[in-house]
């Protein structure tokens, strides 16, 4: 999966323009009611993100100049992905952020939100579609998936994540099966599951959003 798939495209996103001042740019971010939004140059160069609780003290604090440049005030110049960038590398950077700047020749042509990385694990949970959700749990972390998916080898999972990757001694896997499960059939893939060596923690049926 690559960023562009989850792009909030740039007539979506608020901005300011780098030559604007303190006071036009809280004014803007007020208006908004974002807590920080993205900087750019009349060519939309990406120039950074500005963030509320820095115009705040600059302000009211350190009583700034109204009338002052924001580039003092600009964050994250260097933080941003480009449109074919993978899903992790977003990932690993959002972490800290609000959002992440996407450019691309430079030029900001949206954003990633957290809403938009967090649909994925709710489409990897089945949390839109609905399922049979199972957490299930293997001594053998080596060959696990191998084993998983043949023994669910007449089984549509929709959705497979795994955890404690880098475990010698056990690993969790969190999985969703394709909507309309009956009980009596949910029972059967437990089963089946638990005779194979499979640990099961959590079986839960969710419903479509």
């Amino acid at each position: 999966m690559h960023i562009r798939d989850l792009i909030v495209e740039r007539l979506g996103v608020a901005t300011v323009k780098v030559e604007q001042t303190v006071s036009e740019t809280y004014k803007k971010i007020i208006e908004t009611g974002y807590r920080c939004i993205p900087v750019v140059d009349n060519d939309d160069t990406y120039k950074g993100m500005i963030y509320k609780v820095d115009l705040l003290s600059y302000l009211y604090e350190e009583k700034g100049d109204e009338q002052g440049s924001i580039e003092p005030l600009l964050e994250h110049q260097d933080v941003y992905v480009y449109e074919d960038a993978s899903f992790l590398s977003a990932l690993l950077k959002i972490k800290a952020l609000p959002f992440i700047s996407v450019v691309r020749n430079g030029k900001l042509i949206g954003i990633v939100t957290h809403n938009k990385i967090e649909s994925v694990f709710e489409d990897a949970f089945g949390l839109n579609t609905g399922g049979l959700n199972i957490t299930l749990a293997s001594t053998e972390a080596r060959g696990m998936i191998r084993k998983l998916t043949t023994v669910l080898k007449d089984e549509n999972i929709e959705g497979l994540m795994t955890l404690d990757n880098g475990s010698a001694l056990a690993r969790r896997v969190v999985l969703t099966l394709e909507n309309g499960k009956s009980g009596e059939e949910a029972t059967k893939i437990r089963e089946k599951l638990e005779k194979n060596g499979f640990r099961i923690l959590q079986m839960q049926q969710i419903k479509p959003r």
